[in-house]
């Protein structure tokens, strides 16, 4: 059990880097070609990795035994929904607000989901778990500088928000379906019906999907790429370790995204929101350290 523990925080650790340079490129396309467009094409692009180790799996008889069709596709086309309106929401966000305050407020998706495992699936966590998770959400909340959006300064937080609480969701069905049918296949079905849902978002709001230009290409791929390692290794985290340790850790990429953006975009944190981060890192790392 404790090196089922150990490998889900080290996931969870690389969920964290992979998922905030991921948000942090998706931003510098989604300004320039939209969120719609950027939805799709990142969405696109982490399917096929999965497509491929999913073929390989087949060809290797890999495949998990017992699985449940009827659940994987009744739960998969769910969460596949859940999941493609909280990426239109997130990169929205990411396009008409600021950074480090859609990707901090999203990332509070950890607590819904830590609370749906505490009613759903049982799970129980000690006083000091609850103290650092409760660090890592205020963390969280003041890295966000607590702005809401307002048609003068549209910092995105509502949108945050909403993507907040279906990633929340999507979480915890995440961990029902990957353990009933493994964590590849329940990703290609519920990604591949969010690439559907997301195309016909766009077809429907006339949206614009022509293929980047070179340079766009290689930050999508690069984005795409990097989304598809955080989600695997935090599915699979997730598999191996309870919910309230591995999406703590996950969700707190908002700290690389929020440092890449002050880096190289010039988005400058508060006072008050450089807390905010030093309270997340602090959390993670009290989280990642407890055995």
């Amino acid at each position: 059990m404790e090196m089922e523990m150990s490998v889900g925080v080290l996931l969870g650790i690389i969920s964290l880097g992979s998922w905030g340079v991921a948000d942090y490129l998706a931003r510098l396309y989604a300004s320039q070609a939209g969120s719609n467009r950027t939805a799709f094409y990142v969405n696109v692009i982490s399917l096929a990795p999965l497509l491929l180790v999913l073929a390989t799996q087949a060809y290797l008889g890999q495949f998990p035994s017992h699985i449940d069709w009827p659940m994987v596709w009744k739960l998969g086309t769910l969460l596949g929904a859940v999941i493609a309106a909280a990426w239109i929401l997130y990169y929205h966000g990411l396009e008409v607000g600021t950074v480090s305050i859609v990707a901090a407020v999203a990332s509070g998706w950890f607590a819904v989901a830590t609370i749906l495992a505490f009613v759903f699936l049982g799970e129980v966590l000690s006083i000091y778990q609850v103290l650092l998770i409760g660090i890592i959400t205020s963390g969280i909340t003041m890295l966000s500088g607590l702005k809401f959006s307002s048609p003068n300064n549209r910092t995105g937080f509502t949108y945050g928000l909403a993507s907040m609480i279906l990633l929340g969701i999507a979480t915890l069905l995440l961990k029902y379906l990957a353990e009933a049918a493994g964590p590849i296949l329940t990703l290609v079905v519920c990604n591949s019906v969010a690439v559907v849902l997301i195309g016909l978002w766009n077809y429907r709001s006339n949206a614009n999907l022509n293929l980047p230009g070179k340079k766009g290409l290689y930050v999508l791929i690069a984005a795409g790429l990097l989304n598809v390692v955080g989600l695997l290794c935090m599915v699979v985290g997730i598999t191996l370790a309870p919910i309230f340790i591995v999406a703590p850790i996950s969700a707190a990429h908002a700290i690389v995204t929020a440092s890449l953006a002050w880096r190289f975009l010039h988005e400058r944190l508060t006072g008050f929101q450089w807390v905010g981060f030093a309270l997340t890192l602090g959390g993670v790392i009290g989280l990642s350290a407890y055995r």
